[in-house]
């Protein structure tokens, strides 16, 4: 069963569908199931000698046609069952495509040996691809080198999806407080991910000015600082705070994603480009460093101090709202 954090990264309008695609390719894992699909593609007969020629019992075989039918995966129709329109959709966009990949199992691990050593640019792995026999360079089923979203919920995806396969270093400037997305990086700065994060000093200043009242001038006056300012905090993280005029975000030297910005209204989220190129990735890096460079070493900002404390988990709570006004 799916559980509930992993939806949380799920846009609200797509849930319905992950729950759909869920239950399809739970029926398909099935191997039974997936055997009578595949020999519905030229009809398969509707026919009483038809279980003990797919080597099945009836009950077996009637229960797997039942769930295909269930599943809006295959019709009975004149004697035959046949795949529906979207099973025709399945079978040749993804089963087919599928099957032959997995012909090629074994180049593609070498692939990914090459690819996480970190001694070979995408560059140097295209060409090895190249060179293997019946090892397809370009396939219109790989996922584009750019990808655009334009909503916040599609970008809080694009990010923890990415951040899941970053394998050595995220680096971060952002605009913004996301808990799904610092809690996502989190997890992977304790498996030795290394994290740099640049974090918009407006945005802290404003957090500490709603919460000034907690602070107290005493002994642990620079403990509650971090609380209130450092959502990041006591987590394994380069921080600094600074000037951040447009969100990007770097994974592994390789892709980068930058933020969209709206001369008009610089403070609302309209969008956002994630590129998939060591080049790129190269010059954005170059600009994160200056970024990092300017700012000053110390990321704490002085609050105002009052009478009055709270816990680390009342102030983390604050930063699942996103600025867009």
């Amino acid at each position: 069963m799916i559980s509930l954090p992993a939806l949380l990264a799920i846009p609200a309008l797509e849930k319905a569908s992950f729950e759909s695609t869920a239950k399809l390719l739970s029926v398909l894992s099935k191997k039974n199931n997936l055997m009578l699909f595949m020999s519905a593609k030229n009809g398969l007969l509707a026919d009483s000698s038809s279980p003990h020629n797919a080597g099945l019992s009836k009950k077996i075989y009637y229960t797997s046609l039942k769930r295909l039918i269930n599943s809006g995966l295959i019709i009975k129709t004149g004697g035959k069952y046949l795949h529906t329109s979207l099973g025709s959709v399945i079978y040749e966009s993804h089963i087919l495509k599928l099957t032959e990949q997995m012909r090629n199992t074994k180049h593609l691990r070498m692939i990914d040996t090459l690819k996480y050593s970190g001694g070979f640019s995408d560059t140097d792995i295209e060409k090895f691809i190249s060179n293997l026999t019946g090892v397809r360079t370009s396939t219109p089923d790989i996922p584009a080198r750019i990808e655009m979203v334009w909503t916040y919920e599609e970008m809080v995806s694009a990010i923890v999806e990415r951040t899941e396969f970053c394998r050595n270093e995220i680096l971060l400037a952002s605009r913004y407080f996301n808990e799904i997305i610092i809690n996502s990086i989190l997890r992977k700065a304790k498996l030795g991910v290394d994290v740099k994060v640049i974090s918009e000093k407006s945005l802290v200043t404003q957090f500490f000015e709603q919460n000034n009242h907690m602070m107290l001038n005493d002994k642990n006056s620079l403990e509650r600082s971090n609380v209130v300012g450092n959502p990041w905090y006591p987590g394994k993280i380069d921080r600094q705070v600074g000037n951040v005029p447009f969100s990007i975000i770097i994974f592994d030297r390789k892709e980068v994603g930058i933020e969209f910005i709206d001369a008009n209204e610089p403070k609302i989220f309209k969008g956002a480009i994630f590129i998939r190129d060591e080049q790129t990735s190269k010059l954005m890096m170059e600009y994160f460093q200056k970024m990092w460079t300017i700012n000053p070493e110390d990321t704490t900002i002085t609050p105002t101090t009052t009478t009055t404390s709270t816990t680390e988990s009342s102030v983390s709570s604050r930063y699942m709202q996103r600025t867009e006004v």
